[in-house]
């Protein structure tokens, strides 16, 4: 008699393993049959320039944050959730919804030059339930648009014929970087609006006789506007032999990623 107690009870425990198990393994595939998978179509992203839109290679989005933002599907909102790319593919819940992309935190370090600010969010589109769904992040009609500026310097010929060695240091936002042939960059990028100021050194040629460049702070005199390329341009007066003012000259040449 003890051993059939016995025998019941480990046929109970087995049945309601049994159960359990069906039970989690329903759950598994109810939650894989809600989900659907989104693909980016590739890594080119179309970007804006100031009045055409092109294509830039943004190396498998390397530095790209994905967010599904604030999409009501059948009464539930999607709050701003994160998503992660792998191979360029994410698994989600089928829904309705806008894809958004940026890459704001790779733009803005607090030390270095930066790099290209772009934000910018897909078309909508609906994924169904074991379902794919391919996604392209910027168009002709929804570009990601540039949020930065980028800084370079240059001197006239007139400038070159006297002065070598040139360095601008930029500072501003809490950043300070040295651009030119002896700084420790070619470029720097800003935030638009960001209010610069500048310092200028250069070495003066030793045939010319003229002592060497080392100015004081100076607010450089331009705002900075999203997209824009500003060359400044360093001039001087062959007269006086004086350094002139920074003059910054917006260059009119699309690279592909900023005007």
């Amino acid at each position: 008699m003890k051993h059939n107690s016995r025998y019941v009870v480990l046929a109970m425990a087995a049945l309601l393993f049994g159960v359990v198990s069906c039970q989690q393994e329903e759950l598994r595939q109810q939650e894989t049959k809600s989900m659907g998978r989104i693909v980016l179509s590739s890594s080119d992203i179309a970007v804006f320039t100031s009045d055409v839109v092109t294509r830039a290679t943004l190396d498998n989005y390397s530095g790209y944050v994905f967010t599904l933002n604030g999409t009501t599907v059948d009464g539930w909102t999607v709050q701003d959730s994160v998503i992660t790319f792998t191979n360029n593919a994410a698994i989600i819940e089928a829904g309705t919804y806008r894809l958004s992309a940026n890459n704001d935190a790779a733009s803005a370090p607090t030390t270095g030059n930066g790099c290209a600010n772009y934000r910018g969010q897909s078309g909508e589109f609906s994924l169904s339930i074991g379902g794919t769904t391919t996604v392209t992040i910027g168009s002709d009609l929804t570009p990601l648009t540039p949020q930065n500026t980028v800084l370079t310097v240059d001197s006239t010929s007139t400038f070159s014929t006297y002065y070598t060695d040139v360095c601008l240091t930029l500072s501003g936002g809490g950043r300070t970087i040295a651009i030119g042939k002896a700084g420790d960059y070619d470029e720097a990028y800003f935030p638009a609006g960001t209010a610069l100021t500048y310092t200028l050194t250069a070495h003066a040629r030793r045939d010319k006789h003229l002592t060497d460049i080392s100015t004081t702070s100076r607010a450089l005199p331009v705002t900075l506007v999203a997209g824009k390329h500003y060359t400044l341009s360093l001039t001087l007066d062959p007269e006086s032999l004086t350094p002139g003012e920074i003059v910054p000259i917006i260059s009119g040449t699309h690279t592909g990623e900023f005007d």
